[in-house]
């Protein structure tokens, strides 16, 4: 079993770019070392919006309890203060592979 959660990101055009550069680059490898499986990412640039889908394998709980551990870890505090200021909002949500 594993659980899917799509994550879109709303950022400011004019430092889009940079902050998909950040993500790939520091985030996604990072997140992969906590357990989650970056299955794609897409860049929407008429809407200025990183999309993309993060698994872990178990349930629901499981993937929050990665979660967690990500965000309270060292390798997210070392990264966040250089996240480029281009997040307007994140729009997280589970959803169902058919």
């Amino acid at each position: 079993m594993r659980t899917y959660q799509l994550r879109r990101y709303e950022l400011e055009p004019e430092l889009a770019n940079e902050f998909i550069a950040w993500a790939t680059n520091e985030i996604f490898p990072r997140r992969e070392r906590f357990g989650f499986t970056v299955e794609w990412s897409f860049v929407d640039e008429a809407n200025s919006q990183l999309i993309w889908l993060a698994s872990a394998k178990g349930d629901r709980s499981e993937f929050e309890r990665l979660d967690r551990a990500w965000y309270s870890s060292n390798e997210r505090a070392e990264v966040a203060p250089v996240m480029p200021p281009a997040l307007i909002k994140m729009n997280l949500s589970f959803v169902t592979k058919i």
